[in-house]
């Protein structure tokens, strides 16, 4: 396949570069904590300018993808936040567990009604009332993925008072309510980004996403929680051991 750009697209060059470079690193071609070629190297490999290649690099770095090092070079620092399939944990525990720094930002949290296919997952009646709460989850500060989680209304007025751009649901619910969780059934699907998940996420419309869709039951067999997770597909992976017996 030919390196060279297509000049003739409107696609601007330098994002034209940032989307091969970007690849390059998802497909480990570029192993995280190597040296990403030198902007001459890159120059003369694709056949652009200076300016083009410091644009595409520029990108990878605030994308969290890059590291640019004083008197090293530029560092490949990414890597996918990786789920064990079998484990119960929220995405909050996930990344503790990594060292990865933390937080949400808080879109919505209403009590609705007439969410008629949440409502049978959490097995209500028909007019009872669910807490949905819409967040954006985020990773050293980036986006990762974009979260609409429902709830029984007892169980929404005790998350309700909680900060939600901060409140780990399992900890609030486990160590301040003593509502203990055993087990959990979760599909996993590939989706495309709407035009209004790609502007929350950062990423392009109809760009590739893992969509996770889990219920929840407590100690006693309830089911509490309804949740469909979107993650950005470059920043998020499930990991799977399998033994053949």
């Amino acid at each position: 396949m030919s390196k060279l750009l297509d000049q003739a697209s409107p696609i601007p060059l330098y994002k034209q570069l940032t989307y091969i470079l970007k690849k390059k690193i998802m497909n480990e071609e570029w192993p995280v904590g190597s040296l990403t070629p030198t902007e001459l190297e890159l120059i003369n490999e694709y056949k652009v300018s200076r300016t083009t290649v410091r644009e595409a690099v520029t990108a990878l770095v605030n994308e969290g993808l890059l590291e640019k090092k004083q008197g090293k070079g530029t560092i490949v620092i990414w890597s996918k936040v990786e789920e064990r399939l079998g484990k119960l944990t929220g995405l909050t525990e996930e990344l503790i567990e990594r060292g990865i720094n933390h937080s949400a930002k808080l879109i919505s949290a209403d009590f609705k009604t007439d969410l008629y296919y949440e409502i049978s997952r959490l097995a209500l009646s028909e007019k009872a009332k669910v807490f949905v709460i819409h967040r954006i989850r985020l990773a050293d500060e980036g986006p990762i993925a974009y979260e609409k989680s429902c709830w029984p209304e007892e169980i929404g007025k005790m998350l309700s008072s909680e900060d939600l751009n901060t409140a780990s649901f399992y900890h609030v619910l486990e160590d301040k309510h003593g509502i203990f969780l055993k087990e959990a059934n979760e599909t996993i699907h590939a989706v495309n980004a709407t035009p209004y998940e790609a502007e929350l996420l950062g990423v392009s419309p109809g760009e590739a996403l893992l969509e996770r869709r889990r219920v929840t039951y407590d100690v006693l067999g309830n089911p509490i929680e309804y949740t469909r997770t979107k993650y950005r597909s470059d920043k998020y992976a499930y990991k799977v051991h399998l033994e053949r017996n």
